[in-house]
């Protein structure tokens, strides 16, 4: 099986034994789901095909907000195909859960904050292939 060190707030989660903590089965799909969409597309030199350009379809652009709903979509469910191979290559070489993979990416929604119109709100829906969703929704800023 497969693991990943756990990420809260953007650090490593230390345990009360002062060792690192670690996540598998749905909670690592739902940390690699989180990691592939909020990391800029190019941002890793040794790895500039993993992220999510996101942040392209809305930054200095004032556009209608169907065109920067379709914009957020296409990055994000690009990025999640990305990931969907990625976990498939990783699985042919190494015991995966199948709570790990993504079979599919069942919706991927985006909207304006109606109390903050700079908030855009995504909502990101999968299917693993244990057939258990996965549902996460974030907010970014434009």
């Amino acid at each position: 099986m497969s693991f990943d060190l756990e990420i809260v707030n953007g650090d490593l989660k230390i345990k009360a034994d002062r060792t690192i903590s670690t996540v598998n089965d749905t909670p690592k799909l739902r940390q690699d789901i989180l990691k592939i969409i909020l990391i800029p597309l190019g941002s890793n030199k040794f790895h500039p095909w993993y992220g999510c350009s996101i942040n392209n379809s809305i930054s200095g652009k004032v556009l209608p907000d169907n065109i920067i709903s379709q914009d957020i979509g296409s990055s994000v469910s690009q990025s999640l195909e990305r990931l969907r191979a990625l976990q498939i290559a990783q699985a042919a070489d190494q015991r995966v859960s199948l709570a790990e993979i993504i079979s599919v990416i069942e919706n991927v929604q985006s909207g304006r904050n109606p109390s903050d119109p700079r908030q855009i709100n995504v909502f990101v829906s999968v299917l693993s292939k244990r057939l258990s969703r996965v549902e996460e929704v974030f907010t970014i800023i434009s």
